[in-house]
Parts: C-alpha cells; sequence; structure tokens
C-alpha cells in the first residue's frame, strides 16, 4: 500500500476545515447568546420626581440638580432599599402628574391623592405632614379658614389647597410665587399677611431667620403623605411599599427627619 504523500492530507485537512468552520461559527454564536441570557439584565434607574418649586428643608437645587434636602435623602435611600440607580426627574410640580402618567417619570414623593389627578398608583402613607398658615407678626390671629375669604394669601404657582379652595372656592384670593422659599420671603417683607406652607418648611425658615418674626396662626390639614407611582410602574408598587415600611421600622426615616427638625 502506498503511503499517503503529506501534501494529501494536507489537502484533506483543509476540505475538513472548510466544512466544520460554519458549524463552529454557530456553535459560538449560540454559547455567547447563552452566556449573554444568562447574565442578569442591569436594574432599570428609578425616575424619582424633583418639583423645581420646592424648598428646604424639603428640597435645595443647584441648577437642575437636587443638592439637599429631606426628598433627596428620601430619594437616594430607596433606590439604595430598591437595588436600582437613582435618576432624577426635575420639573415643576404642576407637570408631575402628567410625567407619571406618560411613563417619563417613576415616583413623586411626600405626596396625597388630594393633590394630584389621573389614575396614578399609591403607596402607603408613611409620613406625617401639615398644611398651615403662616402670618407676620403683626397680622390678626385667624379662628377659622372662612377668615381667609377675600384676603390676600401667599401660596406657590402650581400647588394645589383643597382644603381652602373648596370651603372658600372663588374668595380664595391666591397670590402664587415660583417657589416655598420665595413665598415666605414675601411674607416676611411684608407684601402679604399670610401664607400657606407646610409646618416643617415654617419650622425651618424660621429657625434660620429668627428676624423675620414669622408665625404659626392656624392648621389647615393634616394628613399622612405618601408617593405617587406611575401605572406603567405596577410591578414596582410593592416593592417600593416594602422599602417605605422599612424605612420607618427601622428607624432610617426618623434619622431623615431629625436633620431637619
Amino acid at each position: 500500500m502506498t503511503p499517503r504523500s503529506p501534501v494529501a492530507h494536507a489537502h484533506r485537512f483543509g476540505d475538513w476545515a472548510r466544512r466544520a468552520m460554519p458549524w463552529g461559527w454557530a456553535l459560538a454564536g449560540v454559547t455567547a447568546l447563552a452566556a449573554a441570557q444568562a447574565q442578569p439584565a442591569a436594574p432599570q434607574p428609578l425616575r424619582y420626581v424633583v418639583p423645581t418649586n420646592q424648598g428646604m428643608p424639603l428640597l435645595a437645587m443647584q441648577g437642575q440638580r437636587p443638592v439637599d434636602g429631606l426628598l433627596k435623602d428620601l430619594a437616594e435611600t430607596m433606590a439604595a432599599r430598591l437595588g436600582r440607580p437613582l435618576q432624577y426627574v426635575t420639573l415643576p410640580s404642576k407637570r408631575a402628574m402628567s410625567a407619571l402618567m406618560r411613563g417619563e417619570a417613576d415616583v413623586h414623593c411626600y405626596v396625597q391623592p388630594g393633590w394630584l389627578e389621573g389614575d396614578l398608583l399609591w403607596t402607603v402613607r408613611f409620613i406625617t405632614s401639615a398644611e398651615v398658615v403662616a402670618a407676620t407678626q403683626g397680622a390678626p390671629a385667624l379662628s377659622s379658614k372662612a377668615a381667609l375669604a377675600d384676603e390676600p394669601v401667599g401660596t406657590v404657582l402650581g400647588y394645589r389647597y383643597p382644603q381652602i379652595e373648596q370651603p372658600l372656592q372663588q374668595r380664595f384670593a391666591r397670590r402664587d410665587t415660583v417657589d416655598a422659599d420665595t413665598n415666605l420671603r414675601r411674607l416676611a417683607l411684608g407684601r402679604v399677611r399670610y401664607a400657606l406652607t407646610d409646618r416643617l418648611t415654617l419650622q425651618h425658615y424660621i429657625k434660620r431667620h429668627p428676624e423675620a418674626e414669622l408665625r404659626e396662626v392656624l392648621e389647615i390639614d393634616r394628613s399622612e403623605l405618601g408617593c405617587a407611582v406611575s401605572p406603567r410602574e405596577a410591578a414596582a408598587l410593592e416593592p417600593i411599599n416594602q422599602a417605605l415600611r422599612q424605612l420607618r421600622a427601622d428607624g432610617r426615616l426618623d434619622q431623615i427627619l431629625d436633620r431637619y427638625r
């Protein structure tokens, strides 16, 4: 038997390799695809609304970026508990509802259903808020909401005040400012005698500016606030609820609040 030449062996190997190569490529592709599918997808960011018309102690902004405040601390803690990166959605309060409905934002906190319209999802209530009337030192005391009828009252553009709007209706003489800080500064300057604000915000302002001599004259509403969640984030509602309950249970919420009381 005549042995095959090395050249013949080389030709036979080359023919086999060319036939096998497409199968090799296919196998490599399947292996790479399986490896990619085996890796968990990166978590989607938590798109958190930061209202540009808020003020301290709830929020301090530097340009379009929050730099301090209760809402910033809450957002960072929530995102960490959920294991999701945090993405701020900066816009005026009056646009928050439409952003949530369109799926442009996921969550808006420190709110209640009476403040936002639309078929939004709502978390558990987890933080107490009191809406109050602040006054200058010389302003008369108020015995009821009715005493504010036809009285110019400092308010914030885009905010709703259902506890005043409903009883006073057309006699609610709101005087809008661009944000909560400006609302109290204008009150301190005597441009109006009364302003609607959050108790925490008023206490923080008085602490920083005792010379303004502002005071609380009437509590108009006390409520438990939660977070509005986009209908497109329905699957995230229960994890968010669990994170909020945990915040209260382990004392982290009290730690955040203590920074601003």
